[in-house]
């Protein structure tokens, strides 16, 4: 006999019968709460202001603006955006599989303030960034807005964390961050206010903090494969984060703005700021073909950096081979004669390996005492495949470097004591010794990540979303004014419920129905269901898969599982930009 208490699932909203006295949530279905979750979601009812569905004549438009267009987000100024309900179905589905991946990944979720005070960001000497907004309260009290929160998590787990029988701990959030760009571009690829999850680790040594770095790899590869986009993992700098680890995750599109130099005989990928090369062969260039930089250490060292002259040198390799190298140091030989008497200080002398030992070289700027000097040898210019090709893999020594543009979407940092030196995060071990925890930090861009999918996968159609995030994955598009058709249209969408897809009715009244077949295709929903004319004519419908453009028409009896066959081969297959 069936209980009075039984339960009717709707999407991951359960309705309990009358006996029950409250609604619950449940935890084995993950879909996030759409409109798909009431009974026949129809366009009819949400607030969807698209506009044309032609784009201009002339260049080619901006996904921002395709965006816009379609009714799934508006500007409100310079690099900030509000969400309309269709982008806010891409969101809750795209924080859903994030929710789901750092649960299997043992995190707990948080949610920090969006409000800082300053404390802790001057004892990490980050209070003076320039992208940081800040104001003052009534009490003339500091605050800023949070533009990430490697400071406040620390804080927080300073005070919670005592001892080595509470670590590891991995904390999470998805939260707004607010950042002030000086140019803020790409729409939401780059805004002063956006929306990111940001996971913080904390281990009790550097070996169980470089395992859970790579646990959390392992997770975001989790994260984007279910996305469905193509995406590369590069060796990225850390930037103003801070650390000696980290890696990028990309979107591969021409309108990125990072450059991702990768070999197409290995698996050696880097974001060009930091990747290597080495010259073919036993190239070196000319004796007399050689240009020199200086720089200056933090402990007043002079860097004389021998490189060819139509190259770059690139600052963050110096970095990587020198630590306590300084480039923020504007004339580093006067500093370094400023500093001391320079025949008691040191010279560190850096050769590319594109440049011989035996060129001519200039003589050097000051004098030292030569037993002060050192040389060391290593790659430290830019790569530039356009302009040098045929230099090699540093991994392989047999592929070809290739350069291609790029959207970065998530990062890895491996932090290890940075904060938490600074901030006093201390446990105490099992030897009884304090010590500082080791602590990793990753990112993924949410908002980002909805304008990168979007510039990905458009065509010149729209908009085409893949299964695990499109608002809805069904559109029954019904020609108007025709009763039996709007029956039809409701039990489609039961039926297609049944299978388990996800479906809306586009009812619109005040559109033509040739105008809501091209803005079906123009919303990018996976697959469309088309109750027009053929089924007044012979009673069979059009099922259309969206990406292929390939067409079936069938009995309505066939519609759920001709459409449940071709979002199984949609969710299963990796999407690229221009596939």
């Amino acid at each position: 006999m069936r209980s009075c208490c039984s339960e009717q699932s709707i999407g991951i909203i359960r309705r309990t019968s009358k006996c029950s006295t409250s609604n619950f949530v449940s935890r084995s279905n993950i879909r996030p709460f759409t409109h798909a979750a009431i009974s026949h979601p129809r366009l009819s009812k949400l607030f969807l202001p698209s506009g044309s569905v032609a784009s201009a004549a002339g260049e080619r438009e901006s996904t921002t603006d395709l965006l816009i267009r379609a009714g799934f987000i508006r500007k409100s100024s310079a690099g900030i955006y509000s969400l309309l309900p269709l982008g806010i179905f891409v969101q809750r589905k795209l924080a859903a599989i994030i929710h789901r991946h750092m649960y299997m990944a043992g995190a707990s979720e948080v949610s920090l303030p969006s409000l800082l005070s300053p404390a802790a960001w001057k004892t990490t000497g980050r209070w003076e960034n320039a992208e940081l907004y800040k104001l003052k309260d009534s009490s003339d009290s500091e605050f800023c807005l949070a533009p990430t929160y490697e400071e406040e998590i620390t804080s927080l787990v300073s005070r919670e964390i005592t001892s080595f029988r509470q670590l590891p701990l991995r904390l999470y959030q998805i939260g707004r961050k607010y950042r002030d760009e000086m140019r803020p571009r790409g729409g939401m690829l780059r805004g002063r206010e956006f929306l990111m999850m940001d996971l913080y680790s904390f281990d009790t040594t550097t070996e169980a903090a470089l395992s859970t770095y790579e646990e959390i790899r392992a997770a975001y590869r989790s994260i984007f494969d279910t996305i469905g986009i193509k995406y590369a993992v590069s060796e990225a700098d850390s930037g103003y984060i801070g650390g000696d680890l980290s890696h990028e995750f990309h979107f591969i599109t021409p309108v990125g703005e990072d450059t991702l130099i990768a070999c197409d005989s290995c698996d050696y990928t880097a974001n060009v700021e930091v990747a290597v090369s080495y010259p073919s062969g036993k190239h070196v260039y000319e004796p007399d073909n050689v240009a020199v930089k200086y720089g200056l250490t933090t402990d007043s060292a002079l860097l004389v950096i021998y490189y060819p002259p139509d190259r770059v040198v690139n600052e963050n390799l110096i970095k990587k081979e020198v630590l306590t190298y300084d480039p923020s140091v504007r004339n580093p030989i006067s500093e370094f004669t400023r500093n001391g008497d320079p025949m008691l200080q040191r010279i560190i002398r850096i050769f590319d390996e594109r440049v011989s030992e035996k060129s001519s070289l200039p003589d050097l700027p000051v004098s030292v005492n030569i037993g002060n000097i050192t040389t060391i040898r290593f790659p430290c210019v830019e790569v530039a495949p356009q302009s040098h090709p045929r230099e090699l893999c540093p991994r392989c020594e047999d592929g070809a470097l290739l350069a291609s543009r790029s959207v970065e979407v998530g990062h890895t940092f491996f932090l290890s004591t940075k904060y938490s030196a600074a901030l006093k995060a201390h446990f105490t071990a099992e030897d009884g010794t304090k010590k500082p925890i080791e602590m990793g930090c990753y990112g993924i861009g949410v908002s980002r990540i909805i304008s990168a999918v979007a510039e990905v996968t458009r065509d010149q159609y729209g908009l085409s979303w893949p299964v695990a995030i499109c608002p809805f994955e069904v559109v029954i598009v019904t020609k108007p004014k025709y009763d039996k058709i709007d029956d039809l249209a409701i039990k489609l969408y039961q039926d297609l419920r049944k299978a388990g897809c996800e479906a809306v009715i586009d009812d619109r009244g005040d559109k033509s129905f040739g105008w809501k077949l091209s803005d079906s295709k123009f919303l990018g929903f996976p697959v469309s269901v088309v109750v027009g004319n053929n089924y007044l004519k012979d009673g069979r419908v059009d099922v259309e898969c969206r990406r292929t453009g390939q067409s079936t028409i069938c009995s309505p009896e066939q519609v759920a599982d001709t459409v449940a066959s071709i979002l199984q081969i949609e969710k299963s297959t990796e999407r690229s930009w221009g596939s």
